[in-house]
């Protein structure tokens, strides 16, 4: 790991550990409140296709089902980088995070429990990798949308609220390219 993160720190010279874990915490967190609130809108910049589609799928069998999926006390104990690999075209972090958590589910119409634990927190072991392309631009270039040159805030949803351009996190930044149990 150590020739990797050499490699990387060369690349890109702000790269800081704590800053990168305290990112995967938080995307982490909003992901599993957006899936609360059946809404990636905000968070389909943070999140590869493949992460956006299993989780979509994930929102589309809960309004199927007309329940809604809540993560209450939802917050991450410990989050732990595992390695770091450098690919031809880009850099990958996996990381290893301890969540805590209740996890039940309610009626989307009535609100009442459905099932799930209200009174226990659920504590698991999640495994997330994100990853940076290699000669990516600098974030602090990214404040200004490509479509009509208007700040934008990235952490709000990655929409330019006046012309509506998505913003390609993934030309900038880590995005996360998986997730699992």
């Amino acid at each position: 790991m150590n020739e990797n993160l050499s490699n990387l720190l060369k690349e890109d010279s702000n790269f800081s550990e704590a800053t990168f874990k305290a990112k995967a915490d938080n995307v982490f967190i909003q992901l599993y409140t957006a899936v609360m609130k059946q809404d990636l809108q905000k968070v389909k910049h943070f999140l590869s296709e493949k992460v956006y589609k299993k989780y979509n799928e994930r929102i589309k069998q809960l309004q199927s089902a007309n329940q809604i999926q809540i993560y209450d006390e939802l917050n991450v104990s410990n989050t732990n980088i595992i390695s770091i690999n450098e690919l031809e075209d880009k850099f990958e972090i996996s990381v290893s995070m301890l969540v805590k958590y209740l996890d039940y589910f309610i009626s989307k119409d009535t609100r009442k429990y459905i099932s799930g634990d209200r009174n226990d927190r659920v504590e698991k072991n999640i495994n997330l990798k994100f990853s940076k392309i290699k000669n990516a631009k600098s974030l602090g270039n990214a404040r200004k949308c490509t479509g009509c040159g208007a700040n934008i805030d990235i952490n709000k949803n990655g929409v330019c609220q006046y012309c509506g351009s998505v913003f390609l996190l993934k030309q900038y930044d880590w995005i996360l390219e998986d997730i699992s149990e």
